[in-house]
């Protein structure tokens, strides 16, 4: 097994930080959780999505994976639980041979996930899943020995995996398991080149039960609903991240934002809201001025209205946003309209932290950290 040790120590730091985070909050004191563990293992099998022109001549073979994950099965003691049917919360290891061992090589990846069921008897369950991790590649875009991998600049990336699965019983403890994943490899602009790679694989595999499967009750979910109270969140946060512009191994320039937002979550799973974001982006002066425009420091501010949706998960929200610049000097193509997407991560009654990616049409801009203070009514 290959380990990139060369992968930027700082970004795996804060990532493992906030990523150890998630899992406390989603775990909240399980007890006799041995009990309930499962043990899977699955093949993988699929390709990497030529999204780029250029990434055509770099695909030489499909990609063919592994991974293996430990997971828990949730009592539905907890209201969140059973709004989502009793969800399963696991640790998982990825291994995948991209193709082109010369210049895209491996990937290993670490992750956490939860798994959601759809349907859920005796002797089948029907599944989706989340994943988020990290991706350790063991080749990317280097000036000296790798210039034709302009699929990926760094070594460490942001892995994101979205799945179903059918688990059919053979045994008492024993399932078989097959499914359809879609994986995402990125570094948000913090290295570029940054195409990413976009991997759909079929996948089949085993799934053990190390305790007594027992189905968990689920209250019905009208009922569930019936009885929330919907409520209002005004939000106050600031994020930053680091993005580079072209050429590779260009200069560095740190990237900050500012936001007002107000929501209302309307079920127990969730909720929408509007936002007024105010960037500060240095790099947008410098890329200006190799266009050859007169460029000043005003021009290094945007600010834009967006909508969100998120999706709850206890303490925690996968949020989605999309928003449209109203003032920008840097007007042109696919830079008018914004989207993100990440975690936000309730850590006390009135402090929150976010991790999001920040995307034009779904290229990558920057990775943003951030902080927020928020409070209900």
């Amino acid at each position: 097994m290959y380990f990139c040790i060369t992968a930027n120590y700082k970004l795996k730091k804060y990532i493992l930080i906030f990523y150890l985070l998630i899992l406390v909050q989603l775990v909240s004191a399980q007890e006799s959780v041995f009990d309930r563990m499962t043990f899977s293992a699955n093949g993988r099998y699929g390709f990497i999505i030529p999204h780029h022109s250029s990434l055509v001549y770099l695909i030489e073979d499909h990609s063919k994976a592994f991974d293996v994950n430990l997971s828990f099965c949730t009592k539905g003691d907890k209201l969140w639980q059973q709004y989502y049917r009793v969800p399963e919360l696991g640790l998982g290891f990825y291994h995948a041979d991209l193709g082109n061992p010369i210049y895209l090589g491996k990937a290993n990846a670490f992750y956490g996930f939860i798994r959601i069921p759809i349907i859920n008897k005796n002797t089948f369950h029907f599944n989706y899943s989340l994943a988020w991790g990290m991706a350790f590649l063991s080749k990317s875009f280097n000036v000296e020995s790798n210039i034709y991998n302009i699929a990926i600049g760094s070594k460490a990336n942001a892995f994101v995996d979205l799945g179903v699965s059918l688990e059919l019983k053979v045994m008492k403890s024993m399932f078989l398991t097959t499914g359809l994943q879609f994986s995402h490899y990125s570094n948000g602009a913090w290295k570029v080149p940054n195409l990413g790679f976009n991997i759909p694989t079929v996948n089949a595999g085993l799934k053990y039960y190390l305790g007594d499967r027992q189905l968990p009750a689920v209250t019905p979910y009208k009922d569930l609903k019936a009885a929330f109270k919907r409520k209002y969140e005004f939000w106050f946060s600031y994020a930053g991240g680091i993005r580079e512009n072209s050429p590779p191994n260009g200069k560095e320039f740190y990237v900050s934002a500012l936001c007002f937002k107000a929501e209302r979550q309307y079920n127990p799973r969730r909720k929408f809201g509007t936002g007024l974001d105010i960037f500060y982006d240095p790099s947008i002066g410098s890329r200006l001025k190799n266009d050859s425009t007169v460029v000043n420091q005003s021009f290094n501010f945007r600010s834009g209205i967006h909508l969100s949706h998120d999706v709850i998960f206890n303490k925690i929200a996968f949020t989605m946003q999309t928003g449209a610049y109203f003032y920008s000097k840097e007007k042109q193509g696919d830079r008018l309209i914004y989207s993100r997407f990440g975690f936000r991560i309730k850590v006390s009654k009135n402090l929150a932290a976010t991790l999001t990616l920040k995307t034009h049409f779904f290229k990558a801009d920057i990775i943003e950290w951030g902080i927020g203070y928020y409070f209900e009514k």
